[in-house]
């Protein structure tokens, strides 16, 4: 019997890591399943408020259009309906699909006459779209269907990641006084958040660093869900903005939680596959 090579027994070091933490991903792509899904009722809800449909902060209807507040009910309702079947785990492939559609219909499509006017929160709708895609990935049992959904919302979250830390510098002074007075450092954490995010969408990509990457961008997500959004809203709960921005980043902390846990499983099962290769080598 020969001698496993270094290049072996590096891989099966690597195969102890990923399957020993696969049945905690499991539970954290759970987690954020949830987290998206209770954040889209949310955003659904402030629709209702505001009587138009807000989520990804689409352009106000031409004034000569008058179909509100009737399509802020439709359409809420319709996304509330279609994130309970998904909170429930009742078709939650179709479910998240659909909701994909409608925030493609009621929130994308509004933003592109108008893309560069406001373009951090037309990527925001592109994002929120490619996140309800990393969701119906984590449904879907077809391998196929799985990594294609997995590429079009990585795309659409890694292009309002990047955006999002452009803006970090392009905008500095109005970040800087975004930030809550309690939190130190305030030009510090302004650049190295645009870091954060820069990175963060790049390293969607790089197969090694794509589960890091995914975790530690809704670990971020949710860091600023706590220490900013909440104090925010709490400050002032009438504000527009700071009702969506505390709905929007909890969501999106949860999709790039379930996106973490799907990045785990498949790397799991290449492992595994590996280790059998390399165990057949071996004998």
């Amino acid at each position: 019997m020969r001698k496993p090579s270094p290049d072996i027994s590096f891989r099966v070091a690597s195969i102890a890591f990923y399957p020993s933490i696969f049945p905690k991903m499991k539970k954290i792509t759970a987690t954020g399943t949830i987290m998206f899904s209770l954040g889209m009722i949310a955003l659904a809800i402030i629709s209702f408020l505001s009587q138009d449909f807000i989520v990804g902060r689409p352009p106000a209807w031409p004034g000569t259009l008058h179909i509100n507040p009737l399509f802020a009910y439709l359409s809420g309702s319709i996304l509330i309906i279609l994130s309970v079947a998904v909170l429930l785990r009742k078709q939650g492939y179709r479910a998240s699909l659909s909701i994909a559609l409608v925030l493609f219909l009621c929130s994308v499509l509004r933003h592109l006459p108008q893309f560069m006017a406001d373009w951090l929160n037309s990527y925001k709708s592109i994002a929120l779209m490619g996140g309800a895609l990393i969701i119906a990935a984590a449904f879907t049992s077809k391998a196929q269907n799985r990594q294609v959904l997995i590429l079009t919302g990585s795309l659409c979250l890694a292009a309002f990641f990047i955006s999002a830390g452009y803006a970090h510098f392009k905008f500095a002074a109005f970040v800087k006084d975004f930030i809550p007075a309690y939190i130190p450092a305030h030009s510090f954490f302004t650049y190295f958040c645009g870091i954060c995010l820069v990175a963060g969408g790049i390293g969607l990509f790089i197969p090694a660093l794509n589960y890091w990457a995914a975790l530690l961008s809704g670990i971020m997500v949710l860091g600023w869900f706590i220490l900013l959004h909440i104090p925010r809203f709490m400050a002032n709960m009438n504000d527009a903005s700071d009702r969506m921005g505390l709905c929007e980043s909890f969501a999106m902390a949860g999709v790039f939680f379930v996106l973490a846990g799907l990045h785990a499983k498949s790397q799991s099962s290449v492992e595994n596959t590996k280790k059998a290769e390399d165990t057949l080598r071996i004998a």
